[in-house]
C-alpha cells in the first residue's frame, strides 16, 4: 500500500520534471526585441539594404491593444500597392508593434481610405511569413496622391530623416484626403510652427458659429525619383513612369 502511494506521488513529479514549458509568442518577440536595436539609416539606399521588404503600402486596418488610450501592442494590416523589394503588388502583410517608445511602428487608424506610406520593414521573428516589424519614421514615410493621380513622397520628411536634393522637390497640388490636417483646435503658434516646418499652407474658413483652420501640404518628390535613390539590386518589373 505504501509502495503504491509512493509511486502515485513520484510519477506526476517525474512527468512534471520532464515537461518543458514553451515560451509564448510575446515572450519570444520580447526576447528578440531586446536584441533588436533601431537602425540609424542615413539614406534611402541604406534603408533598402537593411529592409526585407520595401514597398508603397496602404493601411487596411489596425488592431492594437490599449492602456489608457495608449497603444501597447498589436498589428497594422497593409495592402501592398507597389513592391520594390521582397514583395509584390496585391500582397497583404501585417506589421507587428509592441511597446511605448516613440519609434514603435503604430499606424494611424483608417479614416475613409487608409493612408499610404513608403515602408521599409524587417521580417518579424517567430511570426507567420507575412508578418513584419519596423521603426518610425522608416516604416511610414507618407505618400500622397497628386492632382494627376501620381504617387508623391511628401516632404519635408518626418524628423527630416533623409536629406533630399532640393532639385528633386516640387510644388504639388494634392488630391488626397490626407494632405489636409484639421488644426482648428491648435494654438496659432503651433499652427504657424508646423506650417513653416512642413511647408504647409494655412486655410481659414468659417460659418455662423465657428472659425476653422486646416493645414495643407504643398511639396513632395515624385516617387519615380525616389525609386532611383533606393539603389535596388534588381529592377522591379514596372512599366509606368509614375512609380
Amino acid at each position: 500500500m505504501i509502495r503504491l502511494l509512493l509511486v502515485s506521488i513520484l510519477f506526476p513529479l517525474t512527468i512534471l520534471a520532464q515537461t518543458k514549458f514553451l515560451p509564448t509568442r510575446d515572450d519570444l518577440f520580447r526576447k528578440e526585441k531586446e536584441e533588436i536595436q533601431a537602425p540609424e539609416l542615413k539614406s534611402f539606399a541604406e534603408a533598402t539594404k537593411w529592409a526585407d521588404i520595401v514597398a508603397i503600402a496602404q493601411v487596411a486596418n489596425i488592431e492594437y491593444e490599449q492602456q489608457r488610450k495608449i497603444n501597447v501592442k498589436g498589428y497594422g494590416f497593409l495592402d501592398i500597392h507597389v513592391g520594390y523589394k521582397g514583395t509584390t503588388k496585391g500582397e497583404k502583410i501585417a506589421v507587428l508593434a509592441q511597446g511605448f517608445d516613440d519609434n514603435v511602428c503604430y499606424y494611424p487608424d483608417r479614416e475613409n481610405e487608409g493612408q499610404r506610406f513608403l515602408v521599409f520593414l524587417k521580417k518579424a521573428p517567430n511570426e507567420h511569413e507575412n508578418v513584419y516589424y519596423g521603426f518610425k519614421p522608416y516604416c511610414q514615410l507618407q505618400i500622397l496622391l497628386s492632382d494627376l493621380g501620381h504617387y508623391i513622397l511628401r516632404t519635408p520628411l518626418d524628423n527630416h530623416v533623409f536629406e533630399i536634393d532640393e532639385n528633386l522637390i516640387e510644388d504639388q497640388t494634392f488630391k488626397d484626403p490626407h494632405a489636409k490636417i484639421d488644426a482648428t483646435l491648435w494654438t496659432s503658434t503651433k499652427r504657424e510652427k508646423f506650417a513653416e516646418e512642413y511647408k504647409c499652407s494655412i486655410i481659414e474658413s468659417e460659418d455662423e458659429f465657428n472659425k476653422y483652420f486646416h493645414l495643407r501640404y504643398t511639396q513632395g518628390v515624385p516617387i519615380y525619383n525616389i525609386r532611383k535613390l533606393l539603389n535596388l539590386e534588381y529592377k522591379p518589373r514596372i512599366t509606368s513612369d509614375q512609380i
